[in-house]
């Protein structure tokens, strides 16, 4: 640590060296282009490696699980480019499924019902404390008979991101989101244009070797992307590989579909559960009182 007496560029001196290293060497490597790879013309065929990341869910900023996660593929990239290899290393962003458009839907109730901005209720930090504390020690017990062998994710992606905040209004807030920006997240098309692009400023910041020209988020705001799965979907039914059959399935009569268990706010592991009903019939001359009208 610096002495009381050192002066704070110095005390800083080392990290601010190595922060000017890296912004000047990714700099030339924008420049240059050089993680911008493309087929051989002359038909050569030069050994190459391809890694991919599992497209990260645009509902909040990238935290530190995805750099973790992210490092392995990075490290791999950068293995193989200095071997020789040309490496392809593309990004994409997860925009599918039910947590934008129930957290989107959130910030709308939240204002309809608490204002613009909003003025919450004060909340019960006891008793807040309290629920908290009992539903500590009912994770403990399900851990506690969980199979060891296999691996089950603790919160959903509606959820993960949420930290402490009781609501969405204060999700954004604690996400860096400026309050006076958070109202057009009504909105759930607003998420695909506005985490993306900070998502592609982190990546760029840790210094990944992605080919950003082959980037692309999902869902049919992405009308390339939407034919693609649709290809792939009519193909393999076309050749008998998917059917159109039914099973048993969490539905939400808000949002007039199935939910299935990443894309709940709450409830996560809970199935349909099956009952067997017994229809008996009683004969008339049995009745009595009101049941006999």
């Amino acid at each position: 640590s610096a002495s009381a007496d050192q002066p704070d560029d110095m005390a800083t001196a080392r990290r601010d060296l190595l922060l000017d290293i890296q912004a000047k060497s990714q700099k030339k490597w924008a420049d240059e282009k050089i993680f911008e790879v493309s087929a051989p013309r002359d038909g050569s065929k030069p050994p190459k490696f391809f890694g991919n990341f599992p497209y990260p869910y645009m509902n909040g900023m990238l935290h530190l699980g995805h750099a973790f996660s992210l490092s392995k593929l990075e490290f791999a990239s950068a293995y193989h480019r200095l071997k020789g290899d040309e490496v392809l290393f593309p990004f994409a962003f997860h925009c599918t499924g039910m947590p934008i458009k129930a957290s989107a839907d959130k910030i709308k109730n939240e204002m309809a019902k608490f204002g613009n901005p909003p003025v919450f209720p004060v909340v019960d930090e006891a008793a807040e404390a309290a629920a908290a504390a009992a539903k500590a020690a009912e994770a403990a017990e399900t851990a506690k008979n969980a199979d060891p062998t296999k691996f089950a994710a603790k919160k959903s992606k509606a959820i993960a991101k949420a930290g402490t905040a009781a609501y969405q209004w204060q999700i954004m807030k604690s996400s860096g989101v400026p309050e006076g920006d958070i109202p057009p997240f009504a909105d759930p098309y607003h998420w695909l244009d506005y985490f993306p692009p900070l998502a592609k400023r982190d990546v760029t910041a840790m210094g990944c070797q992605v080919d950003w020209r082959r980037s692309f988020i999902t869902t049919d705001h992405n009308p390339f992307y939407d034919a693609f799965v649709r290809w792939q979907f009519n193909t393999l039914k076309s050749i008998g590989k998917i059917i159109k059959a039914k099973r048993m399935a969490v539905y939400s009569p808000l949002d007039g579909q199935p939910c299935a268990d990443h894309d709940r706010a709450t409830g996560e592991g809970v199935g349909p559960q099956e009952y067997v009903l017994v229809k008996m019939r009683v004969y008339d001359e049995c009745l009595a009182g009101e049941l006999a009208s």
